[in-house]
């Protein structure tokens, strides 16, 4: 059999002593510090997955927001192409009116000025006429 004497006895209070005294002393801030780590850690993560997900929702509003823009400004631009088509359109109205009245104007005046012309010419061949015919006579007729 095993025989326990003083000095195992004295080893096993010599251990639990030292244990006790290098558990204050070394185990145990270096759990507490380890503790501490690991709270950091997974605190980090919690953090760094919640900073992901603000992100992605920033991400999307903007987004959003970019769409809305750009449907305003299509909007817009679509607004002012026909704004801009109704201007041509009044403009063209105007200028085919305003050429339709010179036209008629013109033709007024070509119509009076060959009026005038054919009158001329009917006059002037009457005394054409006249002398030629006191040409061939000799007289003067008329």
């Amino acid at each position: 059999m095993i025989a326990i004497n003083i000095s195992v006895l004295w080893q096993i209070l010599m251990f639990l002593g030292l244990w006790l005294i290098v558990s204050k002393v070394l185990f145990r801030p270096y759990m507490v510090v380890l503790e501490q780590r690991e709270q950091k850690t997974t605190g980090a993560d919690d953090s760094s997955e919640h900073l992901e997900q603000h992100a992605e929702r920033l991400r999307a509003e903007y987004q959003e927001t970019i769409a809305k823009a750009a449907a305003a400004g299509n909007a817009s631009k679509n607004a002012i192409v026909q704004q801009a088509r109704e201007q041509r359109e009044a403009l063209l109205s105007s200028a085919r009116a305003e050429a339709a009245g010179i036209l008629e104007r013109v033709r007024q005046d070509v119509q009076s000025q060959l009026a005038q012309e054919h009158e001329l010419a009917v006059r002037e061949a009457d005394a054409v006429a006249q002398e030629m015919v006191s040409k061939i006579l000799g007289r003067r007729v008329g």
